[in-house]
């Protein structure tokens, strides 16, 4: 018997890595900024802040955030009773929704580096 993938695993699985993602995002951040303990390790972070590098990880990172949020409140929508039968248009409204905020801040984003 094989396992058939439809929008809702995806979406499911989609919402499990990004929670992974940003989980282990958060304990790298937090030990970051607890070992900046003095002005010179805090000024060369900051620098590197600029890097265009850095800055298209924090794009990417605002994607995942923007994804993990809008699949939380497609299965918040889910268990507060909308029928299951709208699982496929309320997943591809929030990919577009996604789309939409992760450009209008990839403008933002953008403007800082350039």
């Amino acid at each position: 018997m094989r396992y058939r993938w439809n929008t809702g695993s995806i979406a499911w699985l989609v919402h499990r890595v990004t929670g992974i993602i940003l989980a282990l995002y958060l304990i790298a951040h937090i030990y970051v900024l607890s070992h900046l303990k003095d002005p010179v390790s805090y000024d060369k972070l900051m620098a590197l802040m600029k890097n265009p590098i850095i800055k298209i990880g924090e794009l990417i990172l605002f994607a995942i955030v923007l994804k993990h949020v809008f699949a939380g409140i497609r299965i918040t929508l889910l268990e507060m009773g909308v029928s299951t039968k709208y699982q496929k248009q309320m997943a591809y409204a929030g990919a577009a929704v996604v789309a939409v905020l992760w450009f209008i801040g990839a403008i933002y984003f953008l403007k800082e580096v350039f």
